[in-house]
C-alpha cells in the first residue's frame, strides 16, 4: 500500500497587492503622496488660467478644503497650500506671458485706471493675485465645511 502525501500551500497573496498600499487605505491615508496631489492641481490651475478658466483657484481650494478636512494639516501647511493653489500658477502665468512679450504691464495700468485705482501695473497685478488666493480660500471653507458637514451625517 502507497500513499501519496500532498501539501496544501496557501495562496500567495503577496503578489497582487502591496501590503503596504493596503495598509494605507485602510488607514485612510493617500496612496499618492500630498505634495504630488498639490503640484499636479497647481499645474491644472495654471494651465486652465492660461485657457481662460479664472474660476480654478476656488475649484483648486474646493478639493483642498475636502482633503485637508480629511487629513487634518497644520494651519501653516494648509496656508502654503492656498498660496500654492491661487496666486502662485497665476503669477507663474503672467510671468511667462510677460516674457513671451504679452503686454501686462499697459493691460494692468489701463484695468487699474478703468477701476479708478492708482495707475500701477503693480497694484493691478497685485490684486489679481489676492483675488486669486481669496477664490482659493473660499473655495477651502466651503470645501471643509461641507465635508464637516456630511461627514457628521452619515
Amino acid at each position: 500500500m502507497t500513499t501519496t502525501e500532498t501539501a496544501v500551500q496557501s495562496p500567495d497573496h503577496t503578489a497582487r497587492t502591496d501590503p503596504a498600499d493596503a495598509g494605507a487605505r485602510r488607514a485612510g491615508r493617500l496612496v499618492v503622496p500630498a505634495p504630488a496631489l498639490a503640484a499636479l492641481a497647481a499645474v491644472a490651475v495654471g494651465l486652465g488660467a492660461w485657457a481662460d478658466q479664472w474660476y480654478l483657484p476656488f475649484a483648486a481650494g474646493l478639493a483642498a478644503g475636502a482633503g485637508t478636512a480629511w487629513h487634518r494639516p497644520g494651519r501653516l501647511r494648509a496656508t502654503a497650500l492656498l498660496v500654492l493653489l491661487g496666486p502662485v500658477p497665476w503669477g507663474t502665468l503672467l510671468v511667462v506671458r510677460a516674457l513671451a512679450g504679452d503686454t501686462i504691464g499697459g493691460t494692468a495700468r489701463t484695468t487699474a485706471a478703468l477701476a479708478g485705482l492708482p495707475v500701477s501695473a503693480t497694484v493691478t497685478i497685485a490684486l489679481t493675485l489676492l483675488v486669486a488666493f481669496l477664490q482659493c480660500a473660499a473655495g477651502n471653507w466651503l470645501g471643509r465645511a461641507s465635508f464637516r458637514c456630511f461627514a457628521r451625517r452619515t
